[in-house]
């Protein structure tokens, strides 16, 4: 597949949609891995965020096993850890997708599309994965290089990543949210998570 990439900004100049789209993608990283472990998109005081939907997707168990431990250190910070088994070898024929859409809290409003990317692996790896989150992710994993592709069959290892969300707390607004990440090859969902949420302001 071709990659593509689609980003709706509001209220920014063209100047600032790179530093947009990267506050957009650990946005969207950080609420997934929020939600994994089971507790949560954490919102500013203003907010109170509901789950209305949470699936994971794909063949999952026949790519991955993982498990995570989780340390919440205040409202907005958490320690987390990760133990992750890839199974197979994934190379440039897989593809990494992820899409981000918001509508407004009236029933029968339609999503508005704010993000949606694919990459194949290898390009999401030397772009995305290099450019946003392998510098910080190296400093407490062993995950791997973004020169790395294909990506052989592994174990990987993160200890005491601290996840600060108070400063994307900023960009909470209200609405239903959607947010997929996926891993695909060809048609096929490999392994994938899809998210829905409901930001409503607190009574």
């Amino acid at each position: 597949m071709g990659s593509a990439l689609h980003t709706y900004v509001r209220n920014h100049g063209t100047s600032g949609k790179s530093k947009v789209m990267g506050i957009t993608l650990r946005r969207v990283i950080l609420s997934l891995v929020c939600i994994v472990l089971g507790h949560g998109v954490t919102a500013n005081a203003n907010f109170d965020v509901h789950i209305d939907k949470l699936e994971r997707v794909g063949k999952t168990d026949e790519y991955f096993t993982y498990n995570y431990t989780y340390e919440k250190i205040s409202d907005m910070k958490f320690s987390m850890g990760a133990h992750i088994q890839q199974l197979k070898e994934l190379d440039d024929t897989y593809t990494v997708k992820a899409l981000m859409a918001r509508a407004e809290l009236a029933d029968g409003s339609e999503f508005e599309v704010m993000m949606d990317m694919q990459k194949s692996l290898c390009d999401w790896m030397r772009t995305v994965y290099k450019t946003y989150f392998f510098e910080e992710i190296s400093q407490v994993s062993n995950f791997p290089h973004y020169d790395t592709c294909p990506l052989p069959a592994a174990e990987y290892v993160m200890e005491n990543y601290v996840l600060d969300t108070e400063p994307y707390s900023e960009m909470m607004s209200e609405g239903r949210w959607k947010m997929e990440m996926m891993l695909t090859k060809g048609d096929e969902v490999c392994s994938g998570i899809i998210m829905m949420t409901t930001v409503k302001p607190k009574a």
